[in-house]
């Protein structure tokens, strides 16, 4: 879950998960789109595959114990260098590196590591003085690991590192030549791609909302989750042209009527404009990825974030005032 969040972010999110999945035998039976729902709200969907896939292979490849060789970590799906490095050394004291940014950006000012770090060759210089740093006989893996983590975190920082602070400051290059702030060089980000998105909210008699499955595509965003109907518009498509054409893809029509709301948000490199239309929908044939839900159903798939919050706001007793009031 720290991968790409945030601590502050992830407490609330672990707390559930590990109440619906105390270990690996329950999260190794459950159905994706459980994992999916307890996931809803963190995030890059694949490291909640990528874990029910590990779930998977501890049982049935490692008889439902978690593996303590580091080969074996790193055969776990989603499992990278990093990963298998922090858990193996930290769990199982095994004499493993491990090289994430903060640790990353001590090495390469002690070292005096130009130019990007991202670099096949910057990779192999960090990964290598890592690698001698846990060598050393009378280092404890379990404790100098977290503690280079923790030095990039809290005193060898982004900016204004507390350089007076720090244990390794007379070993460190950087310092020496006065280039603490200059080092590590992050490249500049290419700006977002620009995305316009237009999805339908279609409400029948009883208050119930059609919702759509997203495709198990490699490339699809979200890829089995469950979302209001959603299209991009292409170019030169006005946001009702596009409604109609969904309507026609999905087997079914729409006939545009207000625009509900428009929402801004980001997804991987592109920033996304997302206009939702009310739409009256007609000749719907439910199957395994097209159906009308009411509230209470809801409350059990797997949506996305942006989602989630659409159909809190417009579906009648979806939500609390107090879930209400942060839309």
């Amino acid at each position: 879950m720290l991968q790409q969040t945030t601590v502050a972010a992830v407490g609330p999110f672990y707390e559930r998960f590990l109440n619906r999945f105390p270990d690996s035998k329950s999260l190794a039976e459950a159905d994706e789109a459980d994992v999916l729902a307890q996931w809803a709200g963190l995030g890059y969907y694949a490291r909640a595959r990528n874990l029910h896939k590990a779930a998977k292979a501890i049982q049935n490849e490692h008889s439902g114990t978690f593996p303590r060789e580091l080969d074996a970590i790193l055969s776990l799906p989603g499992v990278g260098r990093y990963t298998a490095g922090a858990v193996s050394s930290i769990a199982f004291s095994t004499r493993a590196p491990i090289v994430d940014a903060n640790v990353a950006r001590v090495l390469s000012r002690v070292l005096l590591v130009g130019g990007d770090l991202k670099t096949s060759k910057n990779q192999a210089t960090l990964w290598e003085a890592a690698t001698q740093i846990v060598l050393v006989e009378s280092v404890e893996p379990r404790e100098v690991n977290p503690a280079m983590m923790e030095l990039g975190a809290l005193i060898c920082t982004p900016k204004s590192p507390r350089c007076p602070l720090c244990p390794v400051a007379d070993e460190c290059e950087a310092r020496k030549q006065g280039r603490q702030n200059e080092l590590p060089f992050i490249p500049p980000k290419k700006a977002p791609t620009p995305m316009f998105d237009v999805c339908a909210l279609a409400l029948d008699k009883m208050g119930r909302v059609l919702l759509r499955k997203r495709p198990d595509h490699a490339d699809i965003w979200w890829q089995g989750m469950w979302e209001l109907p959603r299209t991009t518009r292409s170019e030169n498509e006005s946001s009702q042209e596009a409604l109609i054409r969904l309507g026609q893809e999905l087997g079914c029509q729409f006939a545009p009527q207000t625009r509900a709301t428009t929402v801004k948000h980001g997804v991987t490199r592109y920033t996304i404009e997302l206009e939702c239309w009310r739409v009256e929908a007609s000749h719907v044939t439910e199957n395994e990825s097209l159906k009308w839900v009411d509230a209470e159903e809801a409350d059990g798939l797997a949506m996305p974030s942006i989602m989630s919050r659409l159909f809190e706001r417009f579906v009648p007793n979806s939500a609390s005032s107090e879930q209400l009031s942060l839309l």
